[in-house]
């Protein structure tokens, strides 16, 4: 298949585009006509047909004026798509790098982050010109640009898939194109605050559904017919009941099956991965598959006349037929066929109404079962984008991109109403870009004061009121003569041809030809439209009968779709109270009189005309209301041979398409215009003078003086009345370059001042957590020092005379590792290996141990959570040590710690199973405070305390005992002195404090 809107990176003289061969990208020819048309050299309708020519041959078939841009389909993969080309584009201003579809949308997005604003990508051409695959290259770039968070990921993945299953629905074969959209398409991308897609919303516009029951010779039905017969599994053939292709009556009288380029078993993956992805799941595939094979079969129903009763009637031709697609569709297989051959007339009204049953000829069956297949099939397409959009809704709403992809104009051999509504819209937006292109160009610079020269044009307003205009538009007496019983096409046509005998945009075709015609003259040529049908294809009639069939069948699917009444809401220019619907007003596209809710009364039935248009004015309020960019695609030749030109038929739309006009408004206007606002909030801190604030406040007065201040000769800008105008790109280059770097610095001072900010805060921050933390740890210790004091006290009060010191305990006292060995290499390796690898130091203390021949020894004991440990220092050695263990004492080898009564720091370690220990420290009161409660809570029961003035206790050489004795003075200020007596250990201690004394009020 021949690519539509493939296109590829074009060059000019002008352009910047890179050339290294290391992106892998194509080289640019610079040497191949320019690349913006503005650039000729020679200002001429050849020059610019030329310009264009030269560079397709080159397979550049990107060329712009100025922001408007020219596509031309060059039938082929070029490969200049993909990661290499979004990155080349991204970011990048039209002006910097050659013309590109990507250009188009990075200017979109760009504007719709800058500006917030709406902004529309118009795609517009003939049939075949490319538009489709334009509309998905703008899609995929936009979803490569923007973020990558899940809930952004799976919204871009539903907006990408809707494509290809709505092309499986809507585009077929036709003569003209392989994969023609068959249906207009207006794709909004709704953004959040960050830029990221968050929801979409499509509008469809007028399915081709004629297209289901007959094609001209050499066309093709909608695509998804012959994916369903060809990618369809042996069992899933069986299951739909899916016949040969050939047998087909609405798909084999063109003769045509296939497509170059469509791989249909392909396309049918594509098609059921994308109905995944937006939601729809396997029961509702199976009864959509089961509905297009009941729409095909229902094309091989035929009739036989029947004249057995007063009124020629018809029957079914097969029954068999007629129970398989009863079956497909969940209905009885005799309502049906009287649906079918039967109607159901109903006349009078209230207590008379009366209701009778009507036998159909043959043609008139015919027609029933043609419009019962296209009702279906048009209904299930309108449930689908439905359900896509049902996928992709955002219940807020935000700012959007739109891409609109319509139908483009067409001109047949033979031309019906469809024809009619695909060139009318399409004569609306041709209106749009002359409108806003042309014509308020030209009125802008007029209202602004701009210095200018007027540049004619051809506005085809007169063409698109001849067809919308009421009372007396073709639109409107289309309407008219369809509420008349009598009305018909013929009599249609010589209406048309009394009220439009003088209209400069209308002709009739002589009496002597053949088929009843009309000629409208369309900005694209002139179009001889057939009249036959025109009537029936407006009313879009479906008799009662066929609609209470569908309701009733047993597929969800089909009784939802016939039940579902769609909201079409009402343009009221009274509730409307932005510019844009003024500006549409005063172009012509509003009908003021048009104030007025669909009719839904029996005398004002709904058209498909009344439908068509209420959409297409929905549609310009949208794209009015959105800052728009465009492109205008070119079809070269009509044999879709790849890079081949056929100078008149693209020298045709060229001319139609208003181009050489827009070429003069470029040339001779101005690339860039803005309100002084707007131009200052984008611009004002690039000047010293303008930033923050400048003099007098104005913005027209801002822009002077920033303007001034650049330097930018007078001749490139001009001052309106409420906008700047500036000439050329360079300035704007200047602008953006500084403001830019002014950003970047901007962003560098408000990251050092927030980066100053937040250390500072950090900063007092911890300190005033260091000083609660300081104050918590304060209040913990002395908390702990009151319980351990209280705990002490417990233990010694009234059972020994207190020691001054012992009284007035600090919080340090209470730490514990009084030798600060518990951070100690050496001490660690020695508890590891003593006691194991989790072994820690819980108390540390000085003391002087009376040994087994009663004399004093300096000594240390290390207490863990289960041991006591006996060490005898040493001066240190190379290998770090400095103690070695002497002995080691287990709290469960532990019987009782025996004291005095008196006030001396002496205490006995009872270890029945081996020698006692006797020793003294001035840390008795807290060593034996802590090493109570450490022997609590490993043994789970209170250490055994006695008090006595004489304590036996057991030594290597036997029992003996250590006897305290109270006396008046000692020498030397000593607080007791030990002297050996008969075996025995005699102490002589002072006076203590009573036994009874407390030193502070004990609290909890």
């Amino acid at each position: 298949m021949a690519s539509k809107g493939k296109t590829t990176t074009t060059t000019s003289t002008t352009s910047h585009a890179p050339t290294t061969s290391s992106t892998g990208l194509r080289p640019v020819n610079n040497s191949v006509g320019v690349d913006d048309l503005v650039m000729l050299t020679e200002v001429s309708e050849n020059s610019l047909n030329g310009n264009l020519q030269k560079r397709y041959k080159e397979g550049l078939i990107y060329t712009s004026i100025g922001p408007v841009l020219i596509s031309c389909n060059p039938y082929k993969q070029l490969g200049i798509y993909g990661k290499e080309y979004i990155d080349l584009y991204k970011g990048k201003h039209e002006f910097e790098i050659p013309p590109h579809i990507y250009s188009v949308a990075d200017k979109a997005y760009r504007a719709l982050k800058s500006e917030h604003e709406n902004q529309c990508i118009i795609i517009s051409g003939e049939s075949g010109a490319g538009k489709t695959e334009a509309s998905k290259y703008i899609m995929q770039y936009i979803a490569s640009i923007t973020g990558s968070s899940q809930d952004v990921e799976r919204v871009k993945n539903q907006i990408l898939e809707s494509n290809p299953l709505l092309e499986a629905f809507g585009n077929a074969k036709t003569l003209r194109n392989n994969n023609s959209s068959r249906f207009g398409k207006y794709m909004e991308i709704q953004f959040n605050y960050i830029g990221d897609p968050e929801g979409g919303k499509i509008t469809n516009y007028l399915l081709e559904k004629s297209r289901v029951v007959k094609q001209t010779t050499g066309e093709r039905n909608f695509h998804i017919f012959y994916q369903l017969l060809s990618g369809s599994s042996p069992e899933e053939r069986e299951l739909y009941k899916l016949l040969p292709i050939e047998q087909y009556n609405y798909l084999n009288k063109s003769r045509a099956y296939t497509a170059d380029g469509i791989d249909d078993v392909a396309g049918f993956k594509a098609t059921r991965k994308a109905m995944k992805v937006v939601g729809i799941n396997e029961d509702e595939q199976k009864q959509i598959f089961k509905l297009l094979s009941a729409i095909m079969l229902i094309g091989n129903i035929s009739f036989n006349p029947d004249n057995s009763g007063k009124t020629p009637g018809s029957t079914a031709a097969d029954r068999q037929l007629i129970s398989t697609i009863a079956a497909l569709m969940g209905v009885e297989n005799d309502l049906l066929e009287q649906a079918l051959i039967s109607r159901v007339i109903t006349t009078g009204q209230g207590a008379r109404v009366s209701s009778y049953r009507v036998p159909q000829s043959v043609e008139q069956a015919l027609y029933a079962r043609d419009a019962f297949a296209k009702a279906i099939y048009s209904k299930v397409f309108d449930w689908l984008v439905r359900t896509i959009n049902k996928s992709i809704e955002v219940k807020t709403k935000g700012k959007v991109i739109g891409v609109l992809d319509i139908y483009g104009f067409e001109i047949f051999e033979n031309n019906s109403f469809e024809q009619f509504c695909i060139n009318y819209v399409n004569e609306t937006l041709q209106q749009i870009f002359i409108d806003l292109t042309l014509k308020t160009e030209q009125e802008e610079y007029v209202t602004e004061g701009i210095k200018w020269v007027p540049v004619d044009y051809v506005n085809n307003k007169a063409c698109v009121e001849l067809i919308e205009k009421k009372p007396f538009g073709i639109l409107a007496l289309l309407d008219e003569e369809c509420l008349f019983p009598e009305g018909n096409d013929n009599s249609l046509l010589e209406k048309l041809g009394k009220h439009f005998a003088s209209h400069s945009h209308y002709s009739k075709v002589p009496l002597t030809s053949k088929v009843s015609q009309f000629i409208i003259n369309h900005y694209a040529g002139k179009v001889h439209y057939t009249i036959d049908g025109f009537l029936d294809k407006n009313r879009d009639t479906l008799f009662n009968d066929l609609v209470s069939l569908a309701t009733s069948s047993s597929l969800s699917l089909l009784s939802e779709i016939f039940q579902y009444q769609p909201v079409v809401e009402e343009l009221d220019p009274t509730t409307e109270s932005s510019k844009a619907y003024d500006r549409l007003k005063k172009s012509g596209f509003a009908n003021q009189q048009a104030k007025n809710a669909i009719p839904t009364d029996k005398k004002r039935p709904i058209t498909a005309g009344f439908q068509f248009k209420t959409q297409v004015t929905a549609l310009l309020k949208s794209l009015y209301s959105c800052n728009p960019h465009y492109i205008r695609c070119i079809k070269p030749n009509e044999v879709k041979r790849a890079l081949d030109w056929d100078s008149d038929k693209s020298a045709q739309q060229v001319k139609y398409l208003g181009l050489f006009e827009n070429l003069l408004v470029r040339r001779a206007g101005f690339c860039y215009r803005q309100t002084y606002a707007k131009f200052m909030r984008r611009y004002y801190m690039i000047g010293k003078k303008t930033w923050p604030k400048w003099e007098g406040g104005d913005a027209k007065r801002g822009a002077e003086l920033l303007l001034e201040e650049l330097a930018i000769p007078a001749g490139e800008y001009q001052f309106g009345v409420n906008k700047i105008f500036i000439r050329n790109p360079q300035p704007l280059f200047q602008m953006e370059e500084k403001r830019n770097q002014r950003m970047h610095e901007l962003a560098t001072m408000i990251q050092s001042t927030w980066k100053m900010f937040k250390t500072r805060r950090w900063y007092l921050q911890t300190r005033a957590a260091m000083k609660i933390q300081r104050a918590y740890r304060g209040w913990l210790l002395r908390r702990e020092c009151v319980q351990l004091k209280n705990y002490s006290q417990n233990l010694f009060q009234g059972k020994k005379e207190r020691n001054r010191d012992s009284l007035v305990l600090s919080s340090l006292a209470f730490i514990g590792d009084f030798l600060s060995v518990a951070n100690d290499d050496y001490t660690k390796q020695v508890l590891a290996r003593e006691e194991g690898p989790n072994a820690s130091v819980r108390l540390s203390v000085s003391v002087s141990k009376i040994n087994r021949h009663q004399k004093i020894q300096k000594r240390a004991l290390i207490v863990t959570n289960s041991n006591i440990l006996h060490i005898s220092t040493h001066k240190p050695k190379k290998d770090g040590s400095w103690f070695v263990v002497k002995r080691k004492i287990a709290f469960s080898a532990l019987e009782k710690v025996s004291l005095s009564h008196l006030c001396d720091n002496f205490f006995v370690l009872h270890v029945p199973s081996e020698t006692d220990y006797i020793c003294e420290t001035n840390r008795k009161t807290v060593f034996i405070t802590l090493l109570s409660k450490l022997y609590e809570k490993q043994q789970s029961k209170p250490l055994n305390i006695e008090f006595s003035d004489s304590i036996a206790y057991r030594t290597q050489k036997g029992n003996t005992e250590a006897k305290f004795t109270k006396v008046d003075q000692l020498p030397k200020e000593q607080l007791y002195t030990a002297k050996a007596e008969r075996g025995n250990i005699k102490i002589s201690v002072l006076e203590g404090q009573n036994p009874d004394s407390k030193s502070f009020v004990v609290q909890q």
